[in-house]
């Protein structure tokens, strides 16, 4: 298996460590040159967002500050399952350059799944998935506009909602295999009610291959994230310390 970029090893040291141890959409255009999504050129956010689930599950979600226009996203979850995945985007598209994925299976093993864009046969991205003592890899087609399933939801604080309603583009699901079509459904504006607070916000409703997940982002940008509502598992979580209104 290569080895993690150093932009990426960093990252996963520092901020993964302590897991180590432990109907559907019309696809988008499929050539080069596709319109890009209408996301903002301004770094994410740096920092971390927490939140928690019903259950006493946490879930972290962290940017990193920009180097050398490549921004590094990292998503952590703990409690029953566990999974944690590090991605690191073009600054000025949010394109995706290489991600990093862990996942802890039922039997207590784990999975890996690293992509390379750009770095496969013809300009592909390249897959390798390792399960024990088992690495295989893969050329993966990812036509643009294409967003690494683990940049979510951080990439979606940088949408422009005064440009769109709705959007199509290529989900890459690694441990899939496949760049699926998606869907992003962007709602009206709505008073959000969490943690005694209410702020102004917009539900962005994502559907893949049979997966629906609710994200509740502030109104006001940078849209900082105030909910996730995952439909498909009957799971929520919500941001530990809201932001002020």
């Amino acid at each position: 298996m290569r080895a993690i970029p150093p932009f990426c090893r960093f990252g996963l040291l520092a901020l993964l460590g302590p897991l180590v141890a432990c109907g559907e959409p019309d696809p988008p255009a499929d050539e080069p040159g596709v319109a890009s999504l209408p996301l903002a050129s301004a770094p994410i956010a740096t920092g971390e967002t927490t939140l928690v689930s019903g259950p006493g599950d946490t879930l972290r979600l962290s940017a990193l500050a920009p180097e050398n226009g490549r921004q590094l996203l990292v998503r952590t979850q703990s409690g029953d399952s566990r999974d944690s995945t590090a991605v690191v985007i073009d600054v000025a598209t949010k394109a995706p350059l290489e991600s990093f994925r862990l996942a802890a299976t039922a039997e207590g093993d784990t999975v890996t799944a690293q992509i390379e864009y750009g770095g496969g046969f013809e300009g592909q991205a390249r897959l390798t998935l390792t399960s024990g003592d088992d690495t295989r890899g893969e050329n993966l087609r990812t036509p643009p506009p294409a967003l690494d399933a683990g940049q979510l939801p951080l990439t979606l604080t940088a949408l422009s909602f005064d440009q769109v309603d709705s959007l199509h583009f290529n989900y890459v699901a690694p441990f899939e295999q496949d760049a699926l079509a998606a869907r992003l459904l962007v709602g009206p504006p709505e008073t959000l009610r969490t943690g005694g607070v209410s702020l102004a916000a917009r539900s962005v409703l994502l559907q893949v291959s049979g997966l629906e997940e609710r994200y509740w982002l502030a109104e006001r940008p940078p849209h900082a994230i105030l909910r996730l509502e995952e439909i498909t598992r009957a799971r929520t979580w919500t941001r530990a310390e809201p932001p002020a209104p």
